[in-house]
């Protein structure tokens, strides 16, 4: 019973939320006076709109698909605050809940969490939040009277109602200047009738930036093969909302950074991205150079138009969960298994002679995360703070750094880094006198080559793999093969092909659950929604407001000194993120 209650509460605040950010927004007069925009009130308030403006009925101004087929930069800065409560400047929209002064901020301050996304309005919680589109706000037949721009102003800034009486005490004070306040005024005339690029009644246009040419030529087509047979097999059941799905793909030739294609995909106004070579929020570079500069802007347009980046590929594994943001990770990040290699450590029989763990890591936001996340783990599970022992990028000194690890007489070496590290790691360790420190590393960090192999079974590397190795994932792999050979793909890129087959099979699920009225905050939304969805390959999906890494855990493996095959050591472990 308690869990209701605390659930009850929970819905009751978050309408009450929504319903105080949407008074909130729609009560703009006021604040755009005082800054210099007195027309909207002086026209309010004469029942009419400000020059430019044609009157619809009840005084608005006229919305219609016409209008708002494409919503204008100022209406679509407004969507963002209604959606997702976050400014042009990136900051979040701050509002103070009545006598409390109790603070809202960002997501939570969103109008959509509990008038939805369309406005429709909503009763939720004993709190009720009312429709917001246009022609029922400024409506004369509207129970209480016809807003007007002014009486509006009076429900922001006093949280009085058009008659005088009091609002509820979740009404909040919004502190938005007037710029800000006029984009969300642009984007309620539109409410319910926005519609983003690559929408339309009969098609989706969805992009993916993939190496066509040069060394990852194979790669790429492999994983374009993919996304088009699954697309098509959705298009043969009628489509997603009676929408077929057309796949845009741009080439990103030699790189598998996709900056540059990314935004030629965006030039030409795709919906989304999916199953996307990216690193752009997952790489280090300096954004003075031509390609940092690439990836900052292709970044900063994803995020500025909300475009959703579903299941990037070819970057390698994010460094840590972001926590907001458009592009959705579907492997957990360097940090997570980091976590997952100290978490296995706690269980495993502890050493009286050996209590130090040491993480030697790249110096630098990924070798950092990885740094971060075992210091986490660690602390939560009471052990001592790992040392760190960091290296320049592409200045590895295997003998020295080995060495420095061995003086720490460490119970456990966690070793991160993004090439050759850990087979010069194991030529330049030095014999151990005694039992071995256990040593931990990303699955891959360890090459095909024969003598690594044999190092890494001698040495017993516990290597982290990003997915579950268990009946499932078997069979979830045999699927996949099923798939492939439906669709007459030849089996190549394994890892290539298995990313992009997830990344679509989790995009047509978040479509499906976005709705009809697809916008991209909405498949947003829907993403944030998945709860322990399975893609087929990989781990099950969960994401979350605050969440953009979908797996948080890792699987064991360790090299076989008969065979030199990698078998698993142990099932997956999840963490707590």
């Amino acid at each position: 019973m308690g869990r209701n209650v605390t659930e009850e509460g929970r819905r009751g605040a978050r309408a009450a939320r929504g319903l105080v950010t949407a008074l909130a927004a729609i009560g703009l007069a006021a604040a755009l006076a005082a800054h210099g925009a007195a027309a909207w009130v002086r026209a309010a308030a004469l029942g009419g709109a400000p020059a430019g403006a044609a009157p619809c009925a009840g005084g608005a101004p006229c919305v219609g698909p016409a209008s708002c087929a494409e919503l204008s930069p100022s209406a679509q800065r407004g969507r963002r605050i209604f959606h997702r409560g976050v400014l042009a400047s990136g900051e979040p929209v701050e509002g103070r809940l009545g006598a409390s002064g109790a603070a809202l901020h960002g997501e939570a301050a969103a109008c959509a969490g509990c008038h939805g996304r369309r406005g429709d309005g909503a009763a939720e919680g004993g709190v009720a939040a009312p429709p917001l589109a246009p022609e029922q706000l400024f409506s004369a037949d509207r129970p209480g009277g016809r807003h007007t721009e002014a009486t509006l102003a009076a429900a922001l800034l006093d949280g009085r109602a058009p008659d005088g009486r009091e609002l509820h005490l979740v009404m909040p004070r919004y502190r938005l200047d007037s710029a800000p306040l006029a984009d969300l005024l642009a984007y309620l005339r539109c409410l319910g009738r926005d519609a983003d690029p690559g929408v339309s009644p009969e098609a989706l246009r969805l992009g993916a930036a993939l190496p066509l040419t040069g060394r990852f030529a194979a790669a790429g087509a492999a994983a374009r093969d993919v996304l088009a047979a699954a697309f098509a097999e959705v298009n043969a059941q009628g489509g997603v909302f009676r929408r077929r799905l057309e796949l845009v793909v741009a080439d990103s030739e030699e790189s598998l950074d996709g900056a540059r294609a990314t935004a030629r995909l965006l030039d030409q106004r795709v919906f989304a991205l999916v199953g996307s070579v990216w690193s752009g929020d997952s790489r280090d570079g300096d954004s003075r150079d031509g390609d940092g500069r690439d990836r900052a802007d292709a970044a900063a347009r994803l995020a500025a138009d909300d475009v959703p980046l579903v299941g990037p590929l070819g970057a390698g594994l994010p460094a840590a969960d972001p926590g907001d943001g458009v592009v959705f990770h579907l492997q957990p990040g360097l940090d997570t298994l980091a976590r997952v290699a100290v978490a296995h450590l706690a269980g495993a029989p502890a050493r009286a002679d050996a209590q130090a763990l040491v993480v030697v890591h790249p110096a630098g936001p990924r070798g950092d995360a990885f740094l971060r996340g075992a210091r986490a783990e660690a602390q939560r599970r009471g052990l001592p703070t790992p040392v760190s022992l960091p290296f320049d990028p592409g200045r590895f000194d295997a003998a020295a750094l080995a060495g420095a690890a061995a003086r720490q007489r460490p119970r456990a070496v966690l070793l991160a880094g993004e090439g050759d590290e850990l087979s010069r790691w194991l030529a330049a360790s030095p014999p151990a006198a005694g039992p071995r420190p256990a040593l931990y590393a990303p699955a891959f960090l360890l090459g095909g080559d024969p003598d690594a192999l044999r190092r890494a079974a001698a040495a017993r590397v516990l290597l982290l793999h990003p997915g579950p190795l268990d009946d499932a994932e078997r069979l979830a792999q045999r699927a996949l093969a099923s798939f492939l050979e439906r669709h007459r793909i030849p089996p190549r890129h394994a890892a290539f092909q298995a990313s992009a087959y997830a990344a679509a099979t989790v995009l047509v699920e978040a479509l499906k659950r976005a709705g009809a009225h697809l916008t991209r905050p909405g498949l947003i939304a829907a993403l944030e929604g998945l709860r322990g969805f399975d893609p087929g390959p990989g781990p099950s999906i969960t994401f979350g407001r605050n969440r953009r890494v979908g797996a948080y855990g890792a699987s064991l493996t360790a090299v076989d000194a008969g065979s030199t095959d990698v078998a698993p050591v142990s099932p997956w472990v999840e963490v707590v993120p």
